[in-house]
């Protein structure tokens, strides 16, 4: 249902307000832009060692393999990393609902029980933007919507920002949320640790439990069950402010696959590897110690490509932070001050933080990933020593050995170019070219023939 809504201004800042907040943001930019190096240089010694202890426990670790409740421990293993796969049990522990009459123990066999809580309650959403003030200034407007759904949580309309009649919830729950579980769970012949119990989080809705509804009467309210939900209207099938539903979950035995240490008392904990650190692997279902394994190494690469990209945004965001005063300082320019601010805060501060943070993230990774791997960096420096060597040794002297003749290569293709150059004499047709003796001017006119032309030789 709409309960309708109102918006008031609820803050504004002047221009030099502005400024002195995004000149405080400049603090935080550096303390992200700064600490992303320590996040990013930490992960990659993380992954690291996780990696040294699931190849530990691959190489020591010894196949149990199906349990169930009346096998016999191998005493020979303890304190040794086990695999174990079987069923889980609860336990002798009863598990009893005491507004239901439930015994869920007894009726489910279940590991653990729950019963939430809800309410049909007024609510109030807020949402706030900024507009623009002349002089460079911002205002921040608030707007309050109100509505009804269904809340886990006790909503107070004494705290709403615009007090309306009709608009009041109830003080309290009628139905409230109970939750139990065994404390001696167990894996066939073993009883489990609570941080290893503590991986059983699968539960399912309890469809069909013998719910009487004369349990949870209320006056003026009716009570129903569906789905495994009980409700408590006012009206039948229809949702009214004070109106409550529970929905009952069970977490039944099923079978789990772990790797971890077989204590002296029959109990499975986490193993303590070389390096001081916990290993313990647990699955739900039936796997082998590979899958296991496996499904480690999996999960431990996308945690460590998630922490590089948390770092890598912190990164961002620190120099956008460092450079955000530039385009507030823009802003009090008239007429285009807001179309300058949105270009350098919107486009241009992202593309300088992108184009500093992408390399500078691949330096300090690479950097990690060396420092943490020192054989590699061994045999790295070893490799560029070698081709080092080689190259001054063998290639350098090679490259600037003189040509033969002794000449220099540049001055020998000099030579050749102006011997190319040289005019070619040209030859009479007929044959070679004969010789031609000097003849004085005035004879060469005076010819036998006494006429005044030329006579072919």
């Amino acid at each position: 249902m709409d309960g309708g809504e109102f918006s008031e201004v609820t803050g504004q800042q002047s221009y030099c307000e502005r400024m002195q907040s995004a000149c405080a943001g400049v603090c935080i930019g550096l303390l992200l832009f700064f600490g992303s190096w320590g996040v990013l240089f930490w992960n990659e010694g993380r992954a690291v060692k996780r990696q040294q202890d699931i190849d530990e426990g691959r190489g020591i670790v010894q196949l149990v393999g199906l349990t169930t409740i009346n096998a016999t421990i191998d005493k020979t293993k303890d304190n040794n990393l086990v695999w174990v796969t079987g069923v889980v049990d609860g336990g002798s522990k009863n598990i009893y609902d005491d507004i239901l009459k439930l015994n869920v123990t007894n009726l489910t066999g279940a590991l653990a029980y729950s019963r939430s809580a809800e309410m049909y309650q007024w609510v109030e959403r807020k949402s706030t933007r900024t507009e623009k003030t002349s002089g460079g200034g911002t205002r921040q407007v608030t707007t309050y919507s109100y509505g009804q759904e269904w809340s886990s949580v006790l909503v107070s309309s004494a705290n709403f920002r615009e007090q309306q009649a009709g608009r009041t919830n109830p003080n309290s729950f009628l139905l409230t949320p109970f939750s139990d579980a065994s404390n001696d769970i167990g894996l066939g012949a073993y009883n489990l640790d609570s941080s290893v119990s503590s991986y059983i989080t699968w539960s399912e809705v309890w469809t069909d439990a013998p719910v009487n509804g004369s349990a949870v009467s209320f006056n003026n309210y009716t009570t129903t069950f569906s789905s495994g939900t009980i409700y408590v209207r006012k009206s039948a099938n229809v949702d009214t402010v004070g109106d409550n539903r529970a929905t009952l979950s069970i977490t039944l035995p099923d079978t789990v696959s772990v790797i971890a240490k077989q204590s002296t008392t029959g109990e499975l904990e986490p193993y303590i590897t070389e390096g001081d650190r916990e290993l313990l692997l647990f699955s739900r279902g039936e796997k082998t110690s590979d899958e296991l394994f496996a499904q480690a190494e999996e999960d431990n690469t996308t945690l460590t490509w998630i922490l590089r990209f948390v770092g890598f945004l912190a990164m961002v965001i620190g120099v956008c932070l460092i450079l955000n005063p530039i385009a507030t300082a823009f802003d009090v320019l008239p007429f285009c001050g807001d179309a300058m601010e949105g270009c350098i805060g919107g486009c241009i501060i992202p593309c300088i933080a992108l184009c500093i943070c992408v390399p500078l993230t691949l330096l300090i990774v690479s950097i990690a990933w060396i420092f943490y791997r020192p054989i590699f960096a061994v045999g790295t420096l070893v490799m560029l020593g070698l081709l080092g060597l080689f190259y001054f040794k063998y290639m350098k002297p090679k490259l600037e050995k003189k040509p033969s003749g002794g000449q220099p290569q540049q001055q020998q293709q000099q030579g050749f170019n102006e011997e190319k150059r040289e005019p070619i004499p040209a030859q009479p047709y007929g044959g070679e070219e004969q010789p031609k003796e000097d003849v004085p001017f005035g004879q060469a006119l005076d010819n036998n023939g006494g006429g005044g032309g030329y006579s072919a030789p």
